[in-house]
């Protein structure tokens, strides 16, 4: 994936539809759009599920490093993560993300992580389309750091069986939360999160960015005129909706400050 560079006037470029996780500039008659690359954390609740998987799904097992490293490149080789990236950069990038998982630089490796594998018709080892590495953060709580599945088997219901095994693992394990992250520009990642049952923590900037996109949205489409009376109501309730959710988190984070500055106050002029 790259960096986007489209000849258009600055008013076409004023109405152009946007998307959020993204940056939009203007400069010699071309409109740049570029990843903001904003992380947005969620949540879920681990309890058991059923699935089924196009191909078989097991532990993680440091022989398969090879092929975990082949794989990540695979599947993120054109994702907004390495928007520009050079093939080499990925790779690099590749190992440091399997091996630092199984030297536990990514925090602890837990046996809850998953890998999907398929047979090859030669009979030779098993290859690997996709991972699910899931590590343990300080309080004990479960991280899915890493999620890929190659292309030739994405969409195909891989991603949602290697992390309901994940799901059914810390379940029986005691943990009763796994976090995860994506990037607010990969609507994939996204729409899947969703899915699968992650919540979007609450989060001033994630709010206030929503909020900027349906306000945009808006007023290009009545700039437009191609704005129904339905389509004006939803965006109109969509920018109220992130509006007072931004203000309700900005004066929380206000009270947050105020009290920490007046506990540090309190113990500097005793």
């Amino acid at each position: 994936m790259r960096t986007r560079h489209l000849p258009m006037t600055i008013d076409e470029f004023h109405v152009m539809a946007r998307k959020p996780g993204w940056k939009y500039e203007y400069w010699d008659g071309k409109a740049h759009i570029s990843p903001a690359h904003r992380t947005v954390a969620t949540s879920l609740n681990t309890e058991p599920r059923s699935y089924q998987s196009p191909c078989r799904i097991r532990p993680v097992e440091s022989r398969y490093k090879p092929g975990m490293i082949d794989a990540f490149v695979a599947a993120f080789r054109d994702t907004i993560e390495y928007c520009d990236w050079e093939d080499e950069k990925i790779l690099d990038s590749a190992r440091k993300n399997v091996v630092g998982f199984f030297g536990g630089e990514r925090g602890s490796p837990l046996p809850a992580s998953r890998l999907a594998l398929v047979s090859q018709p030669e009979g030779e080892r098993e290859s690997v389309v996709g991972a699910s590495l899931v590590v343990g953060m300080q309080g004990g709580s479960a991280l899915l750091d890493v999620l890929f599945v190659t292309p030739e088997w994405q969409r195909r219901g891989v991603a949602t069986a290697l992390v309901s095994s994940v799901v059914d693992r810390l379940h029986v394990g005691g943990n009763s939360t796994l976090k995860s992250r994506y990037n607010l520009g990969n609507e994939e990642s996204r729409a899947w999160h969703r899915k699968f049952g992650f919540v979007e923590d609450s989060d001033l900037f994630l709010a206030e960015s929503y909020c900027r996109h349906a306000e945009h949205e808006l007023w290009r489409r009545e700039k437009l005129g191609n704005l129904t009376r339905e389509e004006r109501q939803k965006l109109m309730l969509e920018v109220d909706r992130w509006r007072v959710q931004a203000d309700e988190l900005s004066a929380l984070a206000a009270r947050v400050s105020h009290a920490r500055r007046g506990v540090w106050y309190a113990e500097h002029t005793q």
